[in-house]
């Protein structure tokens, strides 16, 4: 079951993107409205030109944050790429446009403007470096992958493990040899799924140094069902030797499937671009939006 504070931590994701993303359609619905009715304030076309320009560029700054965040929410890799690519094209059109603006204000700008448009061209730069390094990540779904493993084939080779040691110890004789083998067959499958718990906790947890604790415990749970197989084989008789066997060549194909999900868990994608889309991301884009505004408030002046 799920902490408390866990599912407190997963309602303040859930939130803050809700409250990211309502921002983000905000800023294109401003961006629009101001487009549609500041160029009747200007009565000259350098100015109007411009209120066209800096809107256009305020709302493919917002379709490239609202793409952006649509792929880092995205559970497959084609989602991602398909909201990946969709973000470059808008931030490709800022590129544009960004240019054009740049050509104007040098040919025709006040100093503020020049001030503005090289303040906004740092922000956008920074902002741009950003966005490369979060859409790639937001193309991987480690975490998401991980899990996906965790929860299909080594589910399924826990089963297997379980049904064969079931089966080896179901016909011990005496009694008192089958308790014991039953109790060493126990001990094994209650480390098994230990680690499979371990494993949950690896893929949702954010933290470098936690995770390697983690993987401390996996690997004394490990030793544990490795001993207790040990054991099992010299106990088994003849007949039932097929079934340790097998359980022993299962046990080592789910050790390999936890090696995986460890080191796809170990990129923490999905966590990663998470945080930086909510962090780094919000702000740097908030600056470049905020330095849009102030353009436009001047070009509007302007007769």
């Amino acid at each position: 079951m799920m902490k408390a504070d866990e599912r407190e931590a997963g309602k303040s994701i859930g939130l803050a993107w809700a409250a990211s993303l309502v921002a983000t359609a905000l800023v294109t619905l401003l961006a629009s409205f101001w487009f549609q009715n500041t160029p009747i304030m200007s009565g000259g076309a350098v100015g109007s030109q411009k209120l066209a320009l800096l809107a256009d560029m305020r709302m493919n700054l917002a379709r490239s944050s609202e793409k952006e965040k649509s792929a880092v929410l995205s559970a497959s890799d084609e989602q991602a790429a398909g909201f990946a690519e969709q973000s470059k094209a808008a931030a490709n059109d800022v590129d544009r446009d960004l240019k054009k603006l740049e050509a104007s204000v040098a040919q025709s700008g006040s100093e503020k403007e020049k001030e503005l448009v090289g303040k906004f061209g740092e922000s956008w730069k920074t902002l741009s470096a950003i966005d490369a390094g979060l859409l790639e990540s937001a193309m991987q779904n480690t975490n998401v992958k991980a899990l996906d493993l965790s929860n299909t084939i080594g589910a399924e080779l826990q089963q297997k493990i379980d049904e064969n040691l079931s089966k080896l110890t179901a016909r011990v004789k005496p009694e008192w040899r089958k308790a014991q083998m039953e109790k060493v067959a126990g001990d094994a499958s209650l480390a098994i799924r230990n680690i499979a718990l371990l494993q949950t906790r690896h893929i949702d947890d954010a933290s470098e140094a936690d995770k390697k604790k983690l993987e401390a415990l996996m690997l004394a749970e490990q030793g544990k069902v490795s001993a207790g197989l040990k054991a099992l084989d010299k106990m088994a008789g003849k007949k039932s030797r097929v079934y340790i066997r097998e359980a022993t060549t299962d046990f080592s194909e789910f050790m390999r499937v936890n090696a995986e999900i460890v080191r796809l868990s170990t990129l923490n994608t999905n966590k990663s671009t998470a945080a930086l889309s909510l962090g780094k991301k919000r702000k740097a884009e908030a600056e470049c939006d905020r330095t849009l505004q102030a353009l436009q408030k001047l070009a509007a002046k302007k007769p």
